[in-house]
């Protein structure tokens, strides 16, 4: 059996999401994944003990065009979005965004009073990992600006095309949470 490191199972897998799959069926992704595993040589036996290691890492994914609804905040957005399309409960979304239960609630709450529709992003060339989100110096919006701009290396331009914001404001975003983090403004 050709062994395959942990690594190189990670950047197949972050290939695969991000280049083919992207606003993809998960079942889709697994069934490509599993046969990109199978042909470097990992057997039934390997994958799945590799499948149910990985269980408990599970990263969720925000998908950035979910911020095309200019209805809502960020954080409301987030919200609606993990309970109503992703079946968290309040409390699963409080622990995975670092936030009270309450907060969680009545975000989700006043999202319902201002859209009482069902999100339905478009298919997302690029996400956010939940855990940019819930990191709490800095805003919202200021932590998904900082991910992309710093993490996925986008242009502020684009960045502001992506989320439906004018230039100008990405660009003040981005200083914030620069200054929040102690880089330079």
């Amino acid at each position: 059996m050709r062994q395959v490191s942990k690594e190189a199972l990670k950047q197949a897998a972050q290939t695969l999401l991000e280049d083919y799959f992207a606003g993809r069926p998960a079942e889709e992704l697994l069934e490509a994944f599993l046969t990109y595993l199978k042909t470097h040589g990992l057997g039934d036996a390997e994958v799945q003990s590799l499948l149910s290691a990985a269980k408990g890492r599970q990263q969720t994914l925000i998908p950035v065009t979910l911020f095309a609804n200019e209805e809502l905040s960020a954080l409301e957005l987030i919200t609606k979005y993990l309970k109503e399309n992703r079946g968290l409960t309040f409390h699963a979304i409080a622990l995975l965004l670092k936030r009270d239960d309450r907060t969680i609630w009545a975000t989700y709450s006043r999202a319902g009073k201002k859209y009482s529709g069902v999100l339905a992003p478009a298919p997302s060339e690029f996400f956010v990992p939940a855990q940019y989100v819930a990191d709490r110096s800095v805003a919202v919006l200021e932590s998904i600006v900082a991910y992309l701009h710093d993490v996925r290396k986008l242009r502020l331009s684009e960045i502001a095309r992506l989320l439906h914001r004018d230039q100008s404001t990405v660009w003040t975003v981005y200083k914030r949470a620069l200054a929040k983090k102690g880089g330079a403004a």
